[in-house]
């Protein structure tokens, strides 16, 4: 209903350029179309183009000209068209390219530089021989609407022309572009935008996100120099180019001398040639062209109709070694999906290789482009996916921009059905480690390759981060877009054909196939001819697997008398697969429909030890924990205990204990020698541990480190993720004593609306139980003191000036004190690159200790100040600056890192603000950044104080966040009074925070 809804504002503008017998038209339309379209009849609109293009290697130009013949067969009179100017998409960094190329890889020039700029120009629409108003959108220069003369009425055909040129950008920024002298050009010409019954579907170009096309006819051709190899969509229609490709592809000396063969770009020819493409029923024309390709050539015959199709592969040098098998791939994964869906729809199919900016292929009709891929698996996979979207893309022309899940999901579900059944044998170490003995050492050896998939999908779904699958593709995340859509939809219809089985499943999509062949199905119809052909009621899958984030987890109970009590502990109320199992072999599978609560399940008789829940891993459930019981034992349920050295990819159906050899060293303790253990930090789980206990060796005392977390993930709630922890620390202490710190803290994680902003907040509470610094300091037996911390807690983590902004609230026995702490980043160009601001204010809301420490410090805390123990401190209690560790600080309020806290006293109440910047340009990879210090608090006030303000700026170095040596080269006289000469200024920050976070922070 988008044009619907604005049709209003389309409408003041259009009214100044019709008569009033127009103008009668117009409010026919309005009002006699939007009842058609409320009614959801099926039509489509039919665009056939007539284009001549010819390629300038010089200036990487194209200069062309089209004419489009556009039949309406909506029952609806039409007074305007949108088109699509997609190399538009290049033109500038305001663009809906640009924004989204920016939040997903960083602020860069990317079109500011004349290189990378792209655009379409020259254009001249006429409709029926006669000149046409036509304008940009407003912000969105890759989209126009050209205004009619006369109205179109329903069934009737228009010839629409315009001249138009394109300047090509660089080839690094997504999938229009060239490198030298390589090209690949696609969504490179004017195009109107679909017109269905929802109304026009007018959509900028993305690089996330794809298209949405009419289909037709396609007449082109093609002039450029005459050594160029080009591949196209359509057919060929020059047999001496024919002959000269078949040529090519009979000559592979070539392969003898793959290393040897450089990678230079001929001179271009002063000869040209026109090649000569037609394509029928497709929605979209892309070509490629290099010099330097190598042509391989074979053919297909198709399973249903006996049709024999040609097959081409063209390639560089780069990379050869393995494309030499190319066109094997291609041929194979063309006739198992023919098997599988229906014949191939077209004449000829081209894998090309090419450089590619957009993924690790593109997939158009009759042809896809492959970038560079890691072996020769990796390329037959993708080779497969690409070619399936021939199937799922080019012939069932989807809304992709609006319906992803049916073209990128339904594709992933055949090609790793295509990829388990070809390669079956096949483990994850074959694919990622190129030496089978680390992943015998990690105990992964035996991982099937095919796991990888739910591996990375557990992560956002255990997080509870998972977005419904049948979102447009603006409304992912980034991380989801390709977790969501690629990964769990293809879980998901591999699971719909477990469960109905593959001749079923295969019926229901070949009905589909043949009934939507060439036209634009939605989701309700797939729906439609699965339920009708399979006489079954899908809403399980459609609406709650498909529609929503439901969990699937069911729980064994018990067994008793040959049957089996098992619970649904998720929302998700879909069919589940029990097996017999005696060790690893299956003894008999039973599908059962899904129940809510509990259910008995009759077993058959057998000789069998142990029941499981899918054990072919079919089925998307989250906790597999739960999902086995044996029939005899004293603890039928329990599950096997792993252990493995270092860490492992969690097996999701043991407990996995994981362990490393630990050292340490402090003061107190001297050296230690312990064992870390955890249970992983990949995958997230209901509790997570980790435990790092020490012998010290200098008191012969223990030490260490603990956190336990408990993380409960409700549905569908406000709070996303509440996370309950436990913590607990002992090393040594002054005066042959130990300090300790238990803390119980809960972190709530809200659910954010819109996830694709990186928007997230949570609200926080602590308890803490610290030894008395105070004490320990003054060498007397130290007492535990108790302090409360609560705090709120937001953030948005995005590649482009991110921030974060903390408020909190702690109090302990004789103290209150509150602070705001704001954090952002205005980016330059890159990921990293920026000038980091930080601000803080706090205030003592209430202060009866005679402990100074517990107010506000101006500036870095050392370890004999961090009253909370935080930080690792190698010699916590050591008296600056006597020795290297005691210049070790934690900057947090104040910010300062001139050594003042001592002279100056802590304060009741600071305002501080950070300036750290990145150095320009090159030489911004030295691990260096200048900062810039301001402190205003309660003593810049006094006599003694020539200026209110304290400030400083220096130099840092180091490895950031990790270890970072400041040096503040130029004070203020107020801190130059105080803080001594510049070699004790000079101070550091080590921190081990990050690593632990990684561990047992739950993901965000």
């Amino acid at each position: 209903m988008k044009e619907i809804n604005s049709c209003t504002n389309k409408l003041k503008v259009f009214l100044l350029n019709v008569t009033i017998r127009q103008m009668m038209f117009i409010c026919l339309f309005y009002f006699g179309s939007f009842s058609r379209v409320l009614s959801q009849e099926y039509f489509q609109q039919e665009v056939n183009y007539n284009i001549q293009v010819s390629l300038n290697d010089k200036r990487h130009e194209l200069n062309a000209s089209e004419t489009i013949e556009y039949i309406n067969n909506s029952p609806d009179t039409l007074y305007f068209l949108y088109f699509h100017l997609w190399p538009n998409a290049y033109s500038g960094n305001n663009t809906p390219l640009a924004k989204q190329l920016f939040r997903l890889n960083g602020k860069a020039r990317l079109f500011d530089i004349p290189e990378l700029k792209g655009y379409i120009d020259s254009l001249d629409f006429n409709v029926n021989g006669k000149p046409v108003h036509w304008n940009l959108l407003p912000d969105l220069p890759d989209i126009c609407r050209i205004l009619l003369n006369e109205p179109l009425f329903a069934g009737d055909t228009i010839l629409i022309s315009t001249p138009f040129r394109v300047k090509i950008p660089k080839g690094v920024t997504s999938r229009l572009g060239y490198i030298e002298q390589s090209y690949q050009i696609s969504q490179w010409y004017p195009k109107p935008a679909v017109y269905d019954q929802d109304g026009w579907h007018e959509m900028s170009y993305l690089d996330q996100g794809e298209f949405y096309s009419e289909f037709g006819n396609f007449n082109v051709s093609i002039t450029l120099p005459d050594n160029y190899i080009v591949s196209a969509t359509g057919n060929l229609q020059n047999r001496s180019e024919i002959e000269m490709l078949t040529a090519l592809a009979a000559d592979t000396s070539w392969i003898k001398t793959i290393n040897i063969h450089r990678d230079d770009f001929p001179v271009s020819s002063e000869q040209v040639k026109t090649l000569h493409y037609i394509a029928e029923q497709v929605h979209d024309f892309a070509w490629f062209a290099d010099k330097r390709f190598h042509v391989l050539k074979g053919n297909v015959t198709l399973p249903e109709s006996g049709r024999e199709i040609t097959t081409w592969a063209m390639f560089t040098n780069k990379q050869a070694h393995l494309w030499k098998e190319s066109l094997n791939y291609a041929n194979d994964a063309i006739s198992y999906y023919s098997t599988k869906v229906g014949d191939y729809p077209y004449q000829n199919f081209t894998v090309v290789q090419s450089a590619l900016s957009a993924g690790l292929g593109m997939e158009y009709p009759g042809i896809t482009v492959i970038g560079l891929v890691e072996n020769a698996y990796s390329l037959d996979e993708v080779i497969a996916h690409e070619i399936c979207h021939n199937w799922f893309y080019s012939s069932l022309g989807f809304n992709e921009r609006l319906y992803p899940f049916m073209d990128e999901g339904i594709t992933s579900a055949y090609t790793a059905r295509y990829m388990n059944e070809k390669y079956s044998q096949k483990k994850f170490w074959e694919v990622w480690f190129k030496n089978r003995k680390p992943a015998v050492f990690l105990h992964i050896d035996q991982l099937p390759v095919k796991r990888l998939q739910e591996l990375e999908w557990l992560v956002q779904a255990r997080s509870n981060l998972e977005q419904p699958m049948n979102l447009p593709a603006t409304e992912f995340s980034d991380l989801n877009y390709s977790i969501i859509l690629y990964n769990k939809t293809a879980i998901a219809f591999n699971y719909l054909r477990a469960y109905l089985g593959d001749s079923l499943f295969d019926a229901a999509m070949y009905e589909h196939y043949h009934n939507w062949i060439f036209r634009h199905p939605r989701p309700d119809d797939l729906r439609t001819e699965f339920e009708n052909l399979t006489d079954k009621d899908l809403t399980w899958f459609f609406d709650d697997l498909i529609g929503t984030t439901k969990r699937l987890d069911y729980k064994m109970v018990r067994v008793e008398n040959k049957q089996l009590l098992v619970k649904n502990k998720g929302k998700l109320v879909s069919p589940l697969v029990i097996a017999g199992m005696t060790g690893d072999s299956i003894f008999f599978e039973k599908w059962v429909d899904g129940f809510a609560g509990q259910k008995w399940i009759e077993l058959p008789e057998g000789d069998y030890t142990e029941i499981k829940i899918d054990p072919r891993h079919e089925m998307p459930e989250i906790f597999r924990m739960n999902n086995n019981i044996r029939k005899t034992g004293a603890f039928p349920k329990a599950d096997p205990i792993q252990t493995q050295l270092l860490f492992t990819v969690d097996d999701s159906e043991k407990h996995t204990l994981m362990y490393f050899p630990a050292i340490n060293w402090t003061r107190e303790n001297g050296f230690m020698a312990g064992l870390a253990l955890h249970n992983g930090f990949i995958i997230p789980k209901p509790v997570e541990y980790f435990v790092m206990p020490f012998y010290a060796f200098g008191n012969n005392d223990l030490a260490g480190f603990g956190k336990v977390t408990y993380n409960i993930t409700p549905y569908a709630k406000f709070v996303r993720l509440a996370a309950i922890s436990f913590e607990g620390t002992q090393f040594g202490a002054p005066a042959n004593q130990n300090y300790k710190k238990l803390k119980t803290g809960v972190d709530l994680y809200f659910r954010s609306r819109n996830m694709s902003h990186s928007f997230s907040q949570k609200v926080f509470g602590n308890y803490i139980a610290a030894s008395s610094l105070y004490q320990i300091e003054l060498g007397q037996k130290a007492k535990m003191s108790s302090y409360l911390q609560f705090g709120y807690r937001v953030e948005q983590q995005r590649s482009i000036n991110p921030f974060s902004l903390q408020a909190t609230l702690e109090t302990g026995k004789s103290y209150q004190k509150t602070s705001l702490e704001f954090n952002y980043k205005i980016s330059y160009y890159g990921l990293s690159q920026g000038l980091d601001i930080r601000f803080f204010a706090g205030t003592m809301l209430k202060n009866e200790s005679d402990i100074s420490f517990y107010a506000f410090s101006a500036g870095g805390r050392t370890g004999r100040e961090q009253y909370l123990y935080q930080g690792s401190y190698p010699d916590r209690f050591a008296v600056f600056p006597t020795n290297f560790w005691s210049r070790q600080m934690s900057l947090s309020e104040g910010g300062l890192v001139s050594p003042v806290n001592d002279s100056l006293g802590f304060s009741q109440w600071i305002i501080a603000l950070s300036f750290t910047s990145n150095l320009p340009e090159k030489i911004n990879r030295l691990p260096v950044k200048p900062f810039v210090n301001l402190l205003l608090n309660d003593h810049t006030f006094g006599k003694s104080n020539d200026s209110p303000i304290f400030f400083e700026t220096g130099l840092k170095a180091g490895i950031w966040d990790l270890f970072e040596i400041h040096f503040p080269l130029v004070v203020s006289k107020n801190i130059d009074l105080i803080s001594g000469p510049f070699k004790n200024r000079i101070r550091f920050v080590f921190s081990l925070d990050s690593i632990k976070k990684l561990k047992m922070t739950p993901r965000k």
